[in-house]
């Protein structure tokens, strides 16, 4: 035989908090701080990107990247963007999740 508790509706539940409290409860209105603060937007899914290029052109990637910042999506959004394409915000300033030891 399996025990089975018995569900209370929340209307009554509060009833019998209040009843057993005496009457008295303050009422609340939940404050948190991220009440206050917008909801942040979700980050666009991403997508990983493979291409053969000969040696010397990922050479010149791998340097212009690093010119930039270090990172080829960085680059690559950049030179898009000054190309007139629309380029999403997350491209042009990727969020950094690189282990730093210093």
């Amino acid at each position: 035989m399996a025990f089975n508790p018995k569900r209370t509706p929340p209307a009554e539940l509060a009833r019998l908090v209040e009843a057993e409290a005496g009457g008295a409860l303050p009422t609340t209105t939940p404050s948190s701080p991220l009440a206050s603060q917008p909801a942040r937007r979700r980050a666009e899914p991403t997508v990983q990107i493979n291409f053969r290029a000969s040696m010397s052109m990922a050479k010149l990637i791998a340097t212009l990247a690093e010119q930039e910042g270090g990172s080829t999506r960085k680059l690559f959004a950049r030179l898009l963007a000054a190309a007139g394409h629309s380029v999403p915000e997350g491209d042009l300033h990727p969020h950094v999740n690189r282990r730093r030891y210093e």
